[in-house]
């Protein structure tokens, strides 16, 4: 009787879908990714249409990236994201200030929430004061004396534009090589 239910039982492939866009590494922490994709369920549950939009086009955005030439095989999708990301919040900056001096408030109004939801999903920021204490520590490394220095200093740098913008850091590094 055995050997009948053995006979019967059939091993079939069951097909495994890895979803090669989406994808981070990342095993411990939640990755940005995984986070932009449970914040589209909830706006969708929640019938938020505008957070909905701004996110399914970032995810929109980021999953054209990885698709295009200009994404490197070796590096990081998570990475990649938030080089998307930045660019979005670039985007909307550039917008507010369009707005702003075109008379068009409302609209102006409506990009920088859009820009608030978008900088939710950046890691912390460096303050000021921590950007100026470690660019005091890369002027001493570099022996930067004047402004023409500027450049050395900037490319000794080493913190990415996602944790210190590099305007900011360039207008702090000015200041203090005067």
């Amino acid at each position: 009787m055995s050997s009948f239910f053995l006979a019967r039982i059939s091993l079939k492939r069951v097909p495994v879908f890895l979803n090669r866009y989406y994808t981070s590494g990342a095993v411990g922490a939640e990755s940005l990714i995984t986070r932009l994709k449970d914040d589209r369920k909830t706006f969708m549950k929640e019938k938020k249409q505008t957070e909905l939009n701004v996110v399914k086009g970032l995810l929109s955005d980021f999953t054209y990236h990885v698709k295009s030439a200009n994404f490197a095989e070796g590096s990081s999708e998570e990475e990649a994201l938030l080089s998307v990301l930045q660019k979005a919040i670039k985007r909307r900056q550039d917008s507010i200030s369009q707005y702003e001096s075109g008379g068009r408030p409302e609209l102006a109004k409506q990009e920088s929430d859009e820009l608030k939801l978008l900088q939710s999903y950046l890691p912390k920021q460096m303050s000021p004061e921590e950007i100026e204490e470690e660019l005091k520590e890369v002027i001493h490394e570099v022996g930067a004396t004047s402004g023409r220095d500027l450049g050395k200093v900037m490319k000794a740098w080493k913190f990415d534009a996602v944790r210190a913008d590099r305007k900011v850091v360039s207008d702090i590094a000015k200041k203090l090589l005067q």
